[in-house]
């Protein structure tokens, strides 16, 4: 059995069942392994071990030719029929941002641990580029966020700000105050198509440098009605947005993951 790490190993579910009839009857083996639950790790964890999540794998074993018992085969479709809320579960719970070689991955709840104030909940999906944390990297600090909230939400700039402000406050961990963080957002014209906004936040480095950092955002938004879900994109970088920057170019490809 794959073990990632050896860590969180109640997070790896493992099932198995064998039956054995007697000779010279056949052999009945099922055996169903499934690597679940990545959220459960803890995000550090996750960033260190982790290029990609563990993919979400039912091996299905079945060593026989025709099931002639009667009983094996109600065995054999109890099995089955219990790995449908399973499979639905992993179904609902795909990520929808791709993941391009060598970046890493996140995929949490929302909101997250150190914003535990914000109203709002859903999941989150960020991908880190390789160079995030490096200041000679022209990918330092830049990387898209999905967010799949629950109804409709965060439908002004009030709110949006607000999310934006907790969330790095949060982040930043206590190192630069929430006071002296400043988000600044410029509505779309208001004939743009998609509703584009875009924002400066003059905040902080945590990670790296443990100095003030200004990043600059585009951010999409869109309501679905029939899911009452909301779906916001957020594309950041400590570069000025430009549509001709390499870096710029990169983080726009997650657009169409997203349906904008």
């Amino acid at each position: 059995m794959l073990v990632y790490k050896q860590i969180y190993l109640s997070n790896i579910i493992y099932f198995y069942c064998q039956q054995t009839a007697n000779r010279p009857s056949p052999t009945y083996r099922i055996q169903i392994l499934m690597f679940i639950d990545y959220d459960a790790f803890p995000s550090f964890l996750r960033r260190r071990y982790f290029t990609c999540p563990p993919k979400r794998e039912v091996n299905t074993r079945i060593f026989q030719s025709e099931l002639r018992s009667s009983s094996h085969a109600r065995i054999v479709a109890f099995i089955l029929l219990s790995m449908i809320p399973s499979l639905v579960q992993a179904q609902g719970t795909e990520s929808v941002l791709s993941v391009p070689q060598g970046w890493r991955i996140e995929n949490t709840t929302y909101p997250p641990p150190w914003a535990k104030s914000l109203p709002w909940s859903g999941k989150i999906e960020l991908r880190f580029p390789p160079g995030f944390f490096q200041t000679t990297s022209n990918y330092f600090w830049s990387y898209p966020i999905l967010y799949k909230l629950q109804g409709n939400c965060i439908t002004n700039d009030a709110e949006l700000k607000h999310a934006l402000l907790e969330y790095d406050a949060g982040l930043y961990g206590g190192k630069y105050l929430r006071k002296h963080i400043d988000v600044t957002v410029q509505p779309p014209q208001p004939r743009q198509r998609n509703r584009v906004k875009t924002l400066t936040v003059k905040g902080f480095d945590p990670f790296t440098t443990n100095k003030p950092l200004t990043t600059y955002l585009l951010i999409q938004r869109r309501y679905d009605d029939v899911s009452d879900m909301t779906t916001i994109l957020i594309l950041r970088s400590a570069r000025p947005i430009n549509k001709r920057d390499a870096v710029w170019k990169t983080l726009y490809r997650f657009r169409k993951d997203a349906g904008f």
